[in-house]
């Protein structure tokens, strides 16, 4: 079998084809066998074939990247100069269709990596052709979409808006949040045209989300950044910090004082409740003694009910963190003694 064609023969030691070809040729004969079918060593045969036709393929693709070809890229754009007084109001499109002619070569340098369009943001109207122009000697610009752009600008703004966090965190069921999460800074100074900046209400953070805190958590958040290119930021990141902490749940039997009047003038009955909370497991002793924590019913709210029943009010003792008390029974009746 012969691989190589005629026009690469190198049978004349003098020819200025390398001598490489005649030895690839020889390389790759095969000689058949004595009935005529293929013999000898089938997978160099195979080789062959495959050298072959990679051989064909990448002169192909050779000569197909030097000839001229049309083509239709998208650049990438980017507006400069802007005054710095002024902002625009709305971006233009980030990318802009060129359609080029030139060498394969060259348009696939274009497509792959390319240049970006710098268009003077002072100006209110762009002819993008021009600015296309600028792509290179190697390509024929032959048509822009779009052709021009309108920079729509307003006078520049600054303004302090809050920071409005967008997170979700969990605990397992025996933990709880000591206080809702925190940020720092809780707001930001941000620039730019009039129009949106008088509309920020509040500026967003990203969406975060942390499940089964059992202790103190302290990370940066970042800030949305939908408005990139038209609004400027004093920062791009805030601080989220959040702290849970163990509860369990107490009970305990607590007397109830009237205030307001003598307390011979007044029996409740019963004149104790009972008390069921959740408290910080590590306050869970000193919430078992404190003597701060007690029920009371103003001497008011008895002289101006009609219906023989009043409801006590917890005093919390400070320092101790405690949550969701539940009083038994919720209402308790009185008898006034007669002077």
């Amino acid at each position: 079998m012969q691989c190589a064609p005629t026009t690469l023969s190198t049978t004349d030691t003098n020819s200025t084809t390398p001598i490489f070809w005649e030895r690839f040729r020889d390389w790759v004969s095969v000689s058949g066998s004595q009935d005529g079918s293929f013999g000898g060593d089938r997978g160099r045969s195979g080789l062959a074939i495959t050298i072959c036709i990679l051989i064909a393929l990448f002169l192909w693709f050779t000569l197909t990247l030097r000839d001229v070809h049309t083509d239709t890229v998208e650049v990438p754009l980017r507006v400069d100069n802007i005054p710095a007084d002024q902002a625009l109001v709305e971006y233009p499109p980030a990318t802009v269709r060129i359609q080029v002619r030139g060498e394969g070569f060259n348009l696939m340098r274009l497509r792959f990596n390319p240049p970006v369009l710098a268009v003077d943001g002072s100006q209110d109207e762009v002819d993008l052709t021009d600015v296309a122009a600028d792509l290179g000697r190697d390509v024929q610009v032959e048509n822009v979409s779009p052709r021009a752009l309108t920079l729509r600008k307003e006078p520049l703004e600054t303004q302090r808006v809050p920071v409005q966090l967008r997170a979700s965190i969990t605990t397992p069921s025996t933990f709880e949040l000591l206080e809702p999460p925190t940020i720092q800074p809780d707001s930001i100074t941000v620039a730019g045209a009039r129009s949106i900046v008088e509309d920020l209400a509040y500026w967003p953070t990203e969406t975060y989300e942390h499940t089964n805190l059992r202790d103190t958590l302290e990370t940066r958040v970042a800030l949305s950044d939908t408005l990139r290119g038209l609004i400027r930021k004093d920062r791009a990141a805030v601080t989220l910090r959040a702290v849970s902490v163990a509860f369990t749940e107490g009970t305990r039997e607590i007397p109830v004082r009237v205030t307001g009047v003598p307390s011979d003038v007044v029996t409740l009955d019963p004149s104790t409740v009972r008390l069921r909370y959740r408290v910080a497991l590590d306050d869970y002793g000193e919430a078992d003694r404190a003597d701060d924590l007690f029920a009371t019913v103003p001497y008011d709210e008895i002289r101006t009910d009609t219906t023989g029943f009043v409801t006590p009010r917890v005093n919390l003792p400070t320092g101790i963190l405690i949550r969701d008390v539940q009083i038994e029974p919720e209402r308790l009746r009185y008898y006034i003694a007669l002077q």
